[in-house]
């Protein structure tokens, strides 16, 4: 009976180790990592980092653009940078207040971020008074000392102190005294409340050989505010839907605008803001036009601006601003309690009813007969 006994607890305890062993076995063959597998092109980009250094810089200098992106398959900076890596920084040195757009994407969708550079422009220089009558600037006279017997003169007028928005180029003038170089421009060209920069340079000897020099170092001048603008300003003007508009409809929702001679791209942003920052769409197209694909708010304030960008970048047009309209209220429909009865049913009823008393009448008086 013991014999037995200790049989059966040995054929219990083989069974027990081959059952470990199996499942020690089966165990072994998953791996040492167990953990599921994660596919990144399921999940949407996710934008780390968007920032600028600093926020806020006079014109000229620059700011440091830095990002970083975590599973995207493609990232883009607009305002030219253009693609870039998952994470890097730029130096960025806008002329003017500018919005970068983050733009990250993969196959399972797209994030997109803003910042806002706050650019102060110089207004150093010399102080120019205002024309009472356009509310511009008033006659301008502009004297430099003659280089090495020169004859005739480029100037130029900007914007910008790099002169990419040139306002004025004389290309080649001639002044009335060689030895005294000197010329005007007259009332009523520049805006006032701005800045502008010139600089000249020699296009002719005295000798009647044509040569280009450097060019003279740059001067800057600002335009006095003055009185109110009496004529409009020369840019881009807003055609619809009109500026102050009431009551716009939510769809479709077609904009147009002037345009400038020989300009091939545009940037066109709308907003829920007069600031420009809650922005509800941006692109860029090669006319005066945009269509928007998808219908607006009721009851809401939009604002939006065009600039120029190829092949001559532009000032920002004036903030334009319109609303839309309200919903449309449902018809009512009638209950069939409160249809009235039509007045011909009334009268054909009567007509029924006269000629029923016509003939009980009449079968009356024929059996009287």
């Amino acid at each position: 009976m013991i014999d037995r006994t200790m049989r059966a607890r040995k054929v219990y305890f083989i069974t027990l180790v081959l059952m470990l062993g199996l499942s020690f076995l089966r165990t072994g063959d998953v791996g040492a990592d167990s953990s599921p597998i994660v596919d990144e092109s399921v999940t949407l980009p996710i934008i780390a980092d968007f920032s600028l250094s600093p926020v806020s810089i006079d014109a000229g200098s620059t700011a440091i653009l830095s990002w970083e992106v975590k599973n995207g398959a493609q990232v883009n900076i607009d305002q030219g940078v253009g693609n870039v890596a998952s994470s890097g920084q730029v130096k960025v040195a806008p002329l003017y207040r500018t919005t970068y757009k983050l733009t990250a994407s993969n196959g399972t969708g797209i994030r997109t971020r803003y910042l806002t550079l706050s650019v102060t422009p110089m207004q150093t220089g010399d102080l120019v008074n205002s024309d009472p009558v356009t509310g511009r600037n008033a006659e301008l006279d502009f004297r430099w000392e003659q280089l090495c017997l020169s004859k005739q003169y480029q100037v130029q007028i900007a914007r910008d102190p790099v002169f990419s928005l040139i306002v004025y180029d004389s290309v080649i003038m001639e002044p009335a005294d060689v030895t005294s170089p000197a010329f005007f421009i007259g009332p009523g060209m520049l805006e006032a409340g701005h800045a502008y920069y010139w600089r000249v340079r020699t296009r002719m000897a005295a000798t009647g050989q044509y040569i280009l020099s450097p060019w003279s170092d740059v001067k800057t001048f600002s335009v006095r505010p003055g009185y109110p603008i009496r004529t409009d300003y020369y840019g881009i003007a807003g055609f619809t839907p009109a500026n102050g508009c009431l009551s716009c409809p939510v769809k479709p929702v077609a904009f147009s605008w002037s345009g400038y001679q020989g300009t091939t791209k545009y940037r066109f942003t709308l907003a829920r803001d007069h600031e420009l920052q809650d922005i509800v769409v941006e692109a860029t197209v090669p006319t005066t036009s945009y269509a928007l694909g998808q219908p607006l708010e009721y009851e809401t304030s939009y604002f939006w601006q065009v600039m120029a960008l190829e092949p001559i970048p532009s000032d920002p047009s004036p903030v334009f601003t319109f609303s839309t309209e309200s919903p449309a209220k449902p018809v009512q429909q009638p209950t069939p309690g409160s249809i009235g009865t039509p007045a011909w049913v009334w009268a054909v009823i009567a007509i029924g009813i006269f000629l029923i008393i016509l003939v009980v009448v009449l079968a009356i008086m024929a059996r009287k007969r």
